[in-house]
């Protein structure tokens, strides 16, 4: 009888021991399960909304691409929208490796090699107008981020470049203008947009240092090359990357200039 009991007492305690695995399991499980092959391409991922307190603090937790690692994690745990540090990234390389390298390569993409605002001046202001209407060339969205300066003066302000890169863009599109479009090492693309005019006869594949002039603001576009006036004089800033569903994608670049704000190179001009 007492063998029985002592049988019964252990198939107890290993069905605890099995109902708490599986509930940790469950809860595990639960905490992964919003991730997906196209997290990438979701609007909450296209937002990229960061505050730039939770941004130093992550900074301070990793150096090159630890941090970025830490930004995925937070910002599945946060919805997109986080506030605290997330303790689960080995969850989601556990489970979901695939899927979290390639969503971590995307945020990589976007912030690993920002170094400076994209106008040398203090004196800017900008709000966020992602996604909305547009209606020259037809109905359309803003996929970007307008940076409008004190002095409403054609080529006054300098356009620096946000990051080291290669030009790979450069030249007349009738709704941006003379442009000049930088791709970063890390795969992102930086496009800056209505330009007066070019710092340097830049060609593609020429190399850029975070800081260099690329430009200057201007007000050119919506029209055949040498329109300008259609508009107040501003940069267009839009950021994209690659991603399994499209081979450019746009992001919201509102929330990296508000943390880039203080980040500016001085020129004399």
């Amino acid at each position: 009888m007492r063998r029985r009991w002592i049988c019964l007492l252990t198939a107890g305690i290993l069905w605890v021991f099995f109902l708490a695995s599986l509930e940790d399991l469950i809860r595990e499980r639960s905490i992964v399960s919003g991730l997906s092959i196209n997290t990438c391409s979701s609007e909450g991922f296209r937002e990229q909304k960061l505050s730039p307190g939770l941004y130093k603090r992550l900074r301070k937790k990793g150096d090159g691409d630890a941090w970025t690692d830490l930004l995925t994690a937070s910002m599945l745990d946060g919805n997109f929208s986080p506030e605290t540090i997330s303790p689960n990234r080995e969850l989601y390389l556990k489970y979901k490796e695939r899927e979290y390298r390639l969503l971590a390569n995307c945020y990589r993409a976007v912030w690993t090699d920002l170094e400076f605002f994209p106008v040398a001046a203090e004196d800017v202001f900008f709000e966020d107008t992602w996604m909305a209407p547009r209606e020259y060339g037809g109905e359309r969205v803003h996929e970007g981020t307008d940076i409008f300066g004190r002095e409403d003066a054609s080529g006054y302000y300098p356009v620096i470049s946000m990051t080291d890169g290669t030009v790979e863009n450069k030249g007349w599109l009738p709704l941006g203008g003379y442009r000049i479009g930088i791709r970063s090492s890390s795969g992102g693309y930086f496009y800056y947009a209505h330009l007066s005019s070019y710092e340097e006869d830049f060609l593609p594949g020429d190399a850029v240092s975070a800081g260099d002039i690329l430009g200057y603001m201007g007000n050119t576009g919506y029209g055949p090359e040498g329109t300008k006036g259609q508009f107040p004089v501003h940069l267009h800033l839009g950021i994209y990357i690659a991603t399994p569903r499209q081979e450019e994608m746009s992001v919201n670049p509102y929330w990296i200039l508000k943390i880039l704000e203080k980040k500016i190179r001085k020129y004399v001009y």
